[in-house]
């Protein structure tokens, strides 16, 4: 055979996992060979991007010295490396409303997200996030091949063997499969759960359009928020389902004027009409969601509606020998607190050092890759029952207001965990401290006892709601327990009182008070993160001093 059509690792999927992943594996030298079935550049969804997501690509770039890494590893390193179609994102915002009613100001909730160094969260244009990375693998050495469908798979012991659409037969050593819901894989061989091993059972539409209202203009600047709803993904959410708007046009530097939309609903409440388009269901919505509606009067879409069954898949298993399916092509569940990119960045970093010691070993058996799957596993386990536990909570407000706070406390510790490595990391370069190296987090911090704790208490009592045998009202109050019995929070944040509706633990009081609390009162493994986070975050002067003090 010739030996241009050899590879130690062939990729299916050149999105931002399978680019981004080929980047790295060709930049340590292996022989790469990156396949998809269209073309750059193409409209993606998985646009909002979380802490967890842009550190892991942060502490990637670092491990491995690779500059367009750092160049997708903050909001402001995208605009000046990237593209300046991308938004911002300074803030988690929910809105709650009411069928048929206008929104009541005192029901909204923020979590601000603190800056990096260099700059904010971004709301990723996709299209242009993925080409950029694309174009770094073929830079780095991968071996590309756009407008190529894989017509078979075969997998022996001795390698694996795609064949294409065009008759070419190409050979690997290892088969990554990141495909998403596409999977060739999960097809051949059988790998999706039916049915979904999931509790969550939504459906959606989605598009992207111009001409959208700004909301705090809307409302007259009513909330009091820290910030604007429009700087950040805002979340209009109501009993059985919400809406996302990622806006791209949200900073002085864009220049691009979209808007990403989309409406997620339970599908057992709200199943697909039959008798409407989703042009014609969007406005009946609309209708329903009044204050929402407004937001949307003059709005166009530019592309057409795309409108799903239910977006839940799992699959029996993820890893086997000389293959893996990556991220969303190993699961999906909804799109509601952004994970999917964090899980796809942290299934990335876990996977890099199995690949590049199985190649080095010539061993692709499975057992070496368990890792991999018991994190993508526990991902897609612990996404779904917080996504659930959600919905369940939409029925009300003052339960939202309590689960919000169990998201934002995982949210936190894992956000500390991460930054304290990243810090120590620079400082030192000592792989062990690299978070592949400890059995796998999952969502966010799902290791730590305290938080494993709350969150397995908080389900059960979110089961008792949906069974009907426990009120809304006392479910709030039970989980709000929670929270204010956590010993592993610091006081100063505010998750353990109800009334405070927008956290911000960036501030310079907050920082302050709870560093203080690290230091005096804090459990030894907070402690360590925190003060790790701290000491590597962006301060303004006065911080810096007060923390030198």
């Amino acid at each position: 055979m010739n030996t241009a059509n050899q590879f130690d690792v062939a990729i299916m999927g050149a999105g931002i996992g399978g680019s981004l992943l080929a980047t790295v594996l060709s930049d340590q030298g292996l022989r790469v060979l990156l396949l998809d079935a269209a073309t750059h550049p193409r409209f993606v969804i998985g646009e909002s991007t979380v802490r967890h997501t842009l550190r892991l690509v942060k502490i990637m770039a670092e491990h491995y010295d690779i500059e367009e890494l750092r160049h997708v590893g903050s909001g402001e390193n995208i605009r000046k490396y990237v593209t300046s179609a991308c938004g911002e994102k300074r803030n988690f915002g929910f809105i709650y409303h009411r069928m048929g009613q206008q929104h009541n100001p005192a029901e909204a909730n923020q979590l601000v997200i603190p800056p990096f160094r260099e700059g904010y969260e971004a709301h990723l244009f996709r299209q242009d996030i993925d080409a950029y990375l694309y174009q770094a693998a073929l830079h780095h050495g991968t071996v590309g091949m756009q407008n190529t469908r894989v017509s078979n798979v075969d997998i022996d012991g001795n390698g694996v063997t795609l064949t294409t659409d065009k008759g070419e037969t190409l050979t690997a050593s290892y088969l990554v499969d990141a495909a998403g819901f596409r999977s060739p894989l999960s097809d051949k061989f059988d790998l999706r759960d039916n049915p979904p091993q999931a509790r969550t059972h939504s459906r959606a539409i989605f598009t992207h359009m111009i001409d959208v209202k700004d909301f705090d203009e809307l409302s007259g600047n009513i909330h009091g928020q820290p910030e604007k709803w429009y700087s950040g993904t805002c979340h209009h959410i109501f009993d059985g389902g919400w809406m996302w708007i990622i806006p791209f046009d949200n900073h002085p530097e864009s220049t691009n004027p979209l808007v990403s939309v989309g409406l997620q609903l339970d599908s057992r409440l709200y199943p697909k009409p039959a008798d409407m388009t989703p042009q014609e269901e969007w406005d009946m919505w609309m209708k329903k969601l009044p204050s929402v509606g407004a937001q949307f009067k003059d709005a166009k879409i530019v592309r057409p509606w795309i409108s799903t069954g239910r977006i839940q898949y799992t699959s029996k298993k993820t890893v086997g020998d000389r293959w893996c399916l990556l991220a969303q092509a190993s699961g999906n569940i909804d799109a509601l607190f952004s994970r999917g990119l964090a899980n796809t960045m942290e299934a990335i970093n876990a996977l890099i050092p199995m690949i590049l010691g199985a190649v080095k070993d010539n061993d692709f058996r499975a057992e070496r890759f368990q890792y991999l799957e018991e994190l993508q596993q526990n991902n897609i386990k612990h996404n779904d029952l917080l996504v659930w536990g959600a919905y369940v909570s939409f029925r009300d407000y003052e339960l939202w207001n309590a689960w919000f706070r169990i998201w934002a406390l995982g949210v936190g510790i894992g956000d500390l965990r991460l930054a304290s490595i990243y810090r120590r990391y620079e400082k030192t370069h000592d792989d062990a401290i690299l978070p592949e190296k400890e059995p796998p987090m999952g969502l966010f911090c799902s290791n730590h006892p305290g938080f494993k704790k709350v969150f397995d208490e908080g389900v059960r009592v979110m089961e008792q709601v949906e069974a009907g045998t426990l009120d809304t009202k006392a479910a709030t109050k039970q989980i709000m327990s929670l929270i204010q019995n956590a010993s592993f929070t610091s006081p100063a944040v505010g998750l353990a009182d109800p009334t405070k509706r927008y956290i911000n633990a960036g501030t310079f009081s907050s920082i302050i008070k709870s560093t203080v609390w690290a230091l005096t009162s804090a459990p030894p493994e907070m402690k360590g993160m925190l003060l790790g986070a701290v000491r590597g975050a962006r301060h303004n002067k006065e911080t810096e001093l007060a923390m030198a003090g």
